[in-house]
């Protein structure tokens, strides 16, 4: 952009609204079984489940935790919903859910004192009768198949093929535990059960509003008495591998050159911007890298542990993993080579700190990597509490079996970005990781669709980045006749997609955009693929002298790339919040043309929205401009909107009583009609929204859905349509409006034009569509509104979540293809006259 603007913040300009929502969950019903013949043998199957319990009782240990009682495993039918808040109240509580095989299975704790219950539930099914005669309790009653007395496998919710095979051999596992006010202190707890089981414990654990998670090395004989031991134990998880960071990738020698860049290299000692890499650590006497870094911005997780590895040429065995100063090469200058070859000034104006999270040598027993990256990085705020950071993680595990679902790892990466616990809002932006096992016979965009996001990726918070690549030039002799794997534009091949995550209903799109990864080269015959350095990208070593160079590739660079994005973004805007900055770089994003072309081929063999879906997936938003996220032009505008909103509210004072949709926010936003107006009526206009905002994560495996949403709230943008009269707009969305209009009738007005559309972009915490149209329906289009939908916080009143104001960025911006048109002055004179009134 040849005029460069600073972009328009808003303040003030939004209208609060009550809100009920239009849209009415509908359920479908469970269906009627054979009342006596269900019932009965429902309730056989209790009576067996008391008998056995009683008999393991013969000699009964004496419990940790005060509350005793039996744990059940209860099986739903096939595509039958069990109706979790009915296993989740006085009388059960509701430890886990599942689905084996298509139908849900629920693990519940039932209290000692409440243990008659159930059958007090089947007594009433099968003796009384409710309206239009069906049974008592028949919803809750007919949704269950069978009910078992539950096992240590009822308590595991990864793959049940990843349960532990033998029985003797000490593991680690993930223990999940419930916190309650009533309970011993679940550290104690779990002291108390290491100590009773003869089991280790890690030094490593978590805490959620509700959960408490922590690492138990033993058998699966050791842990079979833990559930008569505990009345909180809510699920177990396999445990965490160490996590790998990519690396395999050969040095240049171009010693003589990094004095000379070097020397070009202005810092700005002002500035409070950062990027903390959190990785293997980084040499901050590299020659280019001592320039943006020092020790005292360095930190490890274990204080025994070298800050970053220093090469030994006469011991070349010795532990040696230079990932993180690769990382620091590319978010301080970009790709190296692009300014060793120029002879300007480079002016930087963020610092690079060093998170050490990985050991310097084999392998941690595994650890809880949320508490990890946590814990360190918490270590640097202290230094620095003043710095405003884009936290850049590029060291990924491979996925759980069930991919996108929570982990510990990227639940522990929302709840620290949403800064509920410090009022503090963090940026992460985290690689998608990286598929090493590439074969040169299969067509590589299958390939990324076929290799799943890697843990914590998926991470709702996080900006998370896939790679896409433009090298395509080899010039090297040694592998002349290769040809480029991937087309330019094009995803790159060992990128990972969201496409066969086995949980998508709720998940988000991930990656949300990509950004340059490299390429990998094709031999002559089509048998081989290499990772030549001709396409890959150029950064710093993690060496003092010699190899000062090296090359890196895939998500790992494209994630340091978009870091580097983000740190300038936050320093050339500081009022600018997190979840501004994040959007900003979605909203900057588009389709290269040949991701258009996918697009346009997957259209021709399913619907719209399934190709559309499988982009986004596999590509997200696209690759981000940092020229468009940084600036506005005359022609091109954008207006950016941080503002709150409280999304619940709880009208009646009754403890049971579940809070309500609270408001809405109506934006008119100042919008440049007459020049509009003036445009040919055959010009095509782009306007683009995004929404972004944090969610706080509730991470337990209980169905995904109501009061046990991972994500606390949920909010939503639409735009008014074109020739659709504002009362009718305020109504098509909210109830209260609705109520208060003569004469509704429906949405006016015409809805098309957006590439995704509202059922589409709705998934996540960060939403962003594109209309194209004439400039004639685009003056009409003014009237953006904000609203909530649900999540745990509307359901989990004894929280008091529900009382949260919650933050969030509305970006909308107009791109005229015609450069001499200025919609940025008529705005800018708009604001200023408002201002003025």
């Amino acid at each position: 952009m040849a005029d460069q603007k600073p972009h328009l913040l808003l303040g003030g300009i939004g209208r609060n609204e009550d809100f009920q929502s239009r849209n009415q969950i509908r359920s479908t019903g469970v269906p009627l079984r054979d009342r006596y013949t269900h019932g009965t043998a429902l309730r056989q199957q209790y009576s067996d489940i008391l008998s056995r319990h009683q008999a393991r009782q013969s000699e009964p240990q004496i419990p940790i935790t005060d509350e005793t009682g039996i744990y059940v495993e209860i099986v739903g039918f096939a595509d039958v919903e069990l109706p979790l808040d009915k296993l989740d109240n006085r009388a059960f509580k509701l430890r886990s859910c599942r689905k084996v095989d298509g139908s849900e299975v629920a693990t519940v704790f039932i209290p000692e004192p409440q243990r008659e219950a159930f059958q007090n539930k089947v007594h009433e099914y099968l003796n009384k009768d409710r309206a239009k005669g069906k049974p008592a309790n028949q919803p809750l009653i007919d949704s269950i198949a069978e009910i078992k007395l539950a096992d240590l496998r009822s308590f595991w919710t990864d793959d049940l093929a990843l349960f532990p095979k033998v029985t003797d051999q000490p593991v680690w596992w993930e223990l999940w535990l419930k916190k309650r006010a009533t309970d011993l202190p679940a550290k104690e707890v779990a002291d108390q059960l290491a100590e009773r089981l003869n089991a280790e414990l890690s030094n490593t654990s978590l805490s959620f509003f509700d959960s408490f998670v922590i690492l138990i090395k033993a058998s699966v004989e050791q842990l079979e008495s833990a559930p008569e031991l505990i009345a909180n134990l809510e699920e177990l998880r396999r445990a965490k591998q160490p996590p790998n960071a990519f690396i395999s990738m050969p040095a240049k020698e171009q010693h003589e050159w990094a004095s000379e860049l070097a020397d070009r290299i202005r810092l700005d000692e002002n500035t409070t911007t950062a990027i903390m890499v959190l990785d293997t650590g980084i040499n901050y006497h590299h020659p280019l890298l001592s320039q943006v870094t020092t020790q005292q911005l360095a930190q490890a997780w274990e204080p025994c542990w070298p800050l970053y590895d220093n090469y030994q040429p006469t011991y070349p065995l010795a532990a040696y993993n230079d990932h993180g100063s690769r990382q620091a090469g590319l978010a301080a200058l970009g790709e190296l080579d692009k300014s060793l070859l120029t002879s300007h000034e480079v002016w930087l104006t963020y610092r690079i700190e060093s998170g050490r999270i990985l050991p310097p040598a084999g392998n941690n027993d595994p650890e809880l990597y949320g508490a990890i990256t946590v814990g360190t990085a918490a270590k640097l705020e202290i230094n620095n509490p003043e710095f405003s950071r884009v936290y850049s993680l590029a060291v990924t595990s491979p996925a759980d079996s069930i991919s996108g679902q929570p982990s510990s790892w990227s639940a522990e990466i929302d709840l620290f970005a949403c800064g509920l616990e410090d009022d503090l809002q963090r940026l992460f932006v985290i690689s998608a990781g990286n598929n090493e096992n590439l074969n040169a016979t299969v067509d590589y965009g299958d390939q990324v669709l076929l290799a799943e996001i890697e843990d914590p990726a998926q991470a709702w918070n996080a900006l998370t980045v896939g790679a896409y690549t433009e090298k395509t030039i080899n010039d090297d002799p040694v592998f002349a006749g290769w040809a480029p794997f991937a087309k330019p534009g094009d995803v790159a091949p060992a990128s990972r997609s969201s496409v066969n995550w086995g949980w998508k209903k709720q998940a988000p799109y991930k990656p949300d955009v990509v950004a340059e990864g490299g390429n990998r080269l094709l031999s002559p015959d089509g048998m081989e693929v290499s990772d030549a350095d001709v396409v890959s990208l150029l950064t710093t070593s993690g060496r003092t002298s010699g190899q000062l160079f090296e090359t890196t590739k895939d998500t790992s660079a494209a994630c340091a790339l978009v870091s580097r994005q983000a740190a300038l973004l936050m320093s050339e805007y500081p009022d600018y919040w997190p979840e501004t900055i994040r959007g900003l770089i979605v909203h900057s994003a588009e389709w290269t043309p040949r991701m258009k072309e996918r697009f346009d081929l997957l259209q021709k063999d399913q619907t719209h929205s399934n190709a559309a879906k499988t982009m986004l997936r596999c590509v997200g938003l696209g690759v981000p401009s940092l020229e468009r996220a940084r600036y506005s032009a005359n022609h091109a505008l954008t207006l950016i909107v941080q503002d709150f909103l409280q999304p619940f509210n709880k009208p009646s004072t009754r403890a049971s009583s579940d809070p309500k949709l609270n408001e809405m926010q109506l934006y008119q936003l100042p919008w440049p009609v007459e020049e509009l107006r003036k445009l040919p009526p055959e010009l095509d206009i782009k306007l683009r929204v995004t929404l972004s905002y944090f969610i706080e994560p509730n991470p337990g495996r209980r169905g995904y859905r109501q009061r046990y949403s991972y994500q606390s709230h949920g909010l939503r943008f639409t735009v008014i349509r074109p020739g659709q009269p504002l009362e009718n707009f305020r109504a098509a969305i909210n109830r209260v409006a609705n109520d208060a209009t003569e004469g509704y009738q429906g949405v006016e007005g015409d809805g098309s034009g957006w590439l995704l559309g509202s059922q589409i972009r709705t998934r996540g915490s960060l939403h962003s569509d594109t209309w194209v149209g004439s400039a004639a329906d685009l003056a009409d289009m003014h009237t953006l509104a904000v609203y909530p939908v649900g999540g745990w916080w509307k359901y989990r009143a004894g929280e008091e979540r529900w009382q949260n104001r919650v933050r969030f960025s509305l970006i909308v911006s107009i791109d005229v293809p015609d450069s001499e048109v200025d919609i940025y002055s008529e705005v800018e004179n708009l604001i200023e006259t408002s201002i003025q009134v």
